[in-house]
């Protein structure tokens, strides 16, 4: 029988990478088990899950004492002795970015695997950065580890509907994980000989609130960042069309028509002739369908009432050669900034 157990955080998905690990066996006609053990349930609490699977039924129920495997997800659960109660001759698996030959005083003589599961979970998507899902790109380093292919990993993924970015992770992974042995002889915990300090009724802890440790989930902040709207994008005017669609939504039509005229110099018309490649690029499409900018900005132009310039003339004279779009758009930059 092959016993796995798993350390990570609430929000990780560890439970259901043991659920991951044991669809791809029972895929292959084993039997298997998949369970976890949770106390605080909130994002960022410890949390454990364990794994079994066998050529024959399993009649153990209880929680694994004695695994052939250690998968942590976080690497701020490590401690001292972690690996006591692992078998000789069993793994751990590991999400770190850092190098196997780090954990030399750790681990000595056990076969340690790592994948910097959280930099490619956040690089594809899963989960946000301040809490990343990496069950899913673990499994294929667990599989790697474990010798199961990756045809059976992605069929163990689809069995619970992981489909795109899930199996994208977990190839990258499969691909990536570097397992070594780290030298040395495993080192047993010390016989506890003295019987356990019993708890004074004053004493602080008593009665009190269990504490949580959510290791680096704590110094961590999302990063909010604004990005150019694909309707922007794509206007050929530069114009700002998300700014004056929100303005007309908001009947505010001089203040629209000052968006518009900041870029394009002919408003009403562009609204008319534009191919409008904004539309065609418009989120809102996949929802039901795109929003109408051409008739947004025409109602700019016709609705808003245009403000007179005040600026400074120049001396100078420039000349611009051409009557298209483009030289239209730079006499119009042109007359803006004083140049007769």
């Amino acid at each position: 029988m092959m016993e796995i157990t798993i350390c990570g955080r609430g929000g990780q998905g560890g439970v259901t990478l043991a659920k991951i690990i044991a669809s791809a066996y029972f895929l292959k006609g084993k039997y298997v088990q998949a369970f976890g053990v949770y106390a605080a349930e909130r994002s960022g609490a410890p949390i454990q899950a364990f794994a079994r699977v066998d050529d024959n039924e399993i009649t153990n129920h209880n929680q694994v004492q004695n695994p052939d495997y250690l998968i942590v997800l976080d690497r701020t659960l490590i401690v001292p002795g972690m690996d006591a109660t692992l078998k000789n001759g069993g793994s751990i698996i590991v999400n770190t970015p850092d190098d196997n030959t780090d954990y030399k005083g750790l681990f000595p003589g056990r076969e340690v695997a790592t994948i910097d599961a959280t930099s490619i979970a956040v690089s594809n998507g899963l989960g946000t950065r301040t809490v990343p899902i990496v069950n899913t790109t673990m499994a294929g380093a667990v599989a790697r580890v474990l010798d199961l292919s990756l045809m059976d990993l992605l069929a163990g993924l689809e069995h619970l509907n992981f489909a795109g970015t899930n199996k994208t992770c977990a190839r990258e992974a499969y691909k990536m994980v570097r397992s070594q042995k780290i030298p040395g002889e495993i080192v047993k915990p010390p016989e506890v000989t003295s019987k356990p300090r019993v708890a004074d009724l004053f004493d602080d802890d008593v009665g009190g609130m269990p504490k949580i440790k959510t290791g680096s989930w704590a110094t961590r902040k999302p990063e909010r960042r604004q990005l150019t709207p694909p309707c922007n994008h794509v206007c050929p005017a530069g114009n700002d069309v998300q700014g004056f669609v929100a303005a007309v939504g908001k009947e505010n039509y001089d203040k629209a028509l000052g968006i518009i005229l900041e870029t394009s110099p002919l408003p009403a018309i562009c609204g008319r002739v534009c191919p409008a490649p904004c539309m065609e690029t418009c989120n809102r499409a996949e929802y039901d369908t795109s929003v109408n900018v051409r008739e947004i900005e025409r109602a700019a132009a016709e609705l808003g009432v245009r403000t007179a310039p005040n600026r400074s003339s120049r001396q100078e004279k420039v000349a611009v050669v051409g009557s298209g779009p483009a030289g239209l758009s730079t006499a119009y930059q042109l007359a803006k900034l004083g140049y007769p």
